[in-house]
């Protein structure tokens, strides 16, 4: 327990600890920008305080109670697992806006209008200014999603694994000591979701004007989180690594927001991210057969 308490408390207390007052100081909680410049630097550097949380946690046990973090690649053993954690959240993704749009057809914005409206208003210029600078619409895209799948989740990948050695490394095979890798996985996952609350009351990843906010984003972000966890604990639990894990949350990282490309609104709690409830339909599927693989532990 003692392993656990330190894990959580220099987690939550680092993270919480940073974003909160910055959020105050900067306006965020007021104006929900989020995903402004400042604050995505912010969340990216907190990303490594359940790195922090885990080497602090093990630091203060005696030797013989410490964990393996099991930050050891182990690519040889994993060539699949890994090539698996690099291009499965595409599919997730794609097939998460496919559901989006099937459901709300009237959103889907194949002429990418919107998104040049809106890098416009951020860029403060007008439409017409960003449209004459962009290449044609396909070309655009093709060249986002290249990166997306290519570059992306390997550059991603390092913040990534900040988090992953905590969550994967640290936090479930803790839980997993004293509950069954199936509720440790479940377990693992409301945390994490929870460890978010700051930025999503920020308005990162649902914006901020929707029925219930900001306990409805938290409640949504966390049941999400869950289901990703289920996958990511089957990744460390069958590659006896954590580098899989941050492999497939980079790639996931990478293409989450793809599908606000073709949307005409912005993301909401239903989607096109597949932090969504509507998008998220595939991931919770996968979570909850990744769910069913774990040992229950009787």
């Amino acid at each position: 327990m003692k392993r656990l308490a330190i894990y959580l408390a220099v987690t939550f207390g680092l993270t919480w600890g940073l974003l909160i007052p910055a959020g105050v100081a900067l306006g965020t909680f007021e104006s929900g920008e989020g995903s402004s410049a400042p604050m995505m630097g912010l969340i990216a550097l907190s990303m490594f305080f359940p790195l922090v949380g885990a080497l602090a946690a093990n630091s203060a046990c005696k030797p013989e109670e410490r964990i393996d973090l099991r930050w050891k690649p182990l690519i040889r053993q994993n060539v699949g697992r890994y090539l698996v954690a690099w291009l499965a959240p595409a599919g997730i993704a794609l097939l998460g806006s496919v559901v989006f749009f099937a459901m709300s057809p009237r959103l889907f914005d194949p002429s990418l209008e919107s998104f040049v409206a809106t890098t416009a208003e951020t860029a403060g210029l007008a439409a017409d200014q960003v449209t004459a600078d962009m290449p044609p619409a396909s070309m655009a895209v093709a060249g986002l999603l290249a990166f997306s799948l290519t570059l992306a989740p390997f550059v991603n990948m390092i913040p990534a694994f900040g988090e992953e050695l905590g969550w994967r490394g640290m936090l479930f095979p803790t839980l997993a000591e004293r509950i069954s890798p199936r509720n440790a996985s479940l377990l693992t996952g409301v945390i994490w979701g929870l460890w978010h609350a700051p930025a999503i009351a920020m308005g990162h990843n649902y914006g901020m004007g929707y029925a219930g906010f900001p306990v409805a984003g938290i409640l949504t972000m966390t049941l999400l989180c869950t289901a990703m966890s289920c996958w990511l604990c089957h990744l460390r639990w069958t590659s006896d690594s954590v580098w899989p894990c941050a492999l497939a949350h980079g790639a996931f990282n990478a293409v989450a927001n793809m599908g606000l490309l073709f949307c005409s609104s912005g993301p909401s709690l239903l989607g096109p991210s597949p932090l969504g409830l509507v998008a998220g339909v595939p991931l919770m599927a996968v979570g909850a057969l990744c769910w069913l693989r774990l040992p229950r532990g009787d």
